[in-house]
């Protein structure tokens, strides 16, 4: 409901273009190739924990688009990350 109220009120110019808006949102929200692979592999430790087999490991980083050796690199990141959250 208030998406056609937004797209009303872009066809009213009250609002930059919509396309206009999403492209500079998007832009806005990019990150560089090292850290999208350092939190694709925080997603794997996030679905696994930190005693998954490699076998597990291979599958996760595989449907999330990096490779093992990038889960290991990140793993003692992510891991020190989560034990901090607790503590607290």
């Amino acid at each position: 409901m208030k998406l056609n109220i937004f797209k009303e009120k872009v066809k009213m110019r009250r609002y930059p273009k919509y396309d206009e808006l999403t492209e500079k949102m998007h832009s806005e929200f990019t990150v560089d190739e090292e850290t999208d692979r350092k939190h694709r592999a925080g997603c794997v430790w996030g679905v696994l924990g930190y005693d998954a087999s490699k076998e597990d490991i291979k599958h996760w980083a595989e449907v999330y688009g990096v490779n093992y050796e990038i889960c290991m690199k990140y793993k003692s990141f992510w891991r020190n990350l989560h034990e901090n959250s607790i503590r607290r």
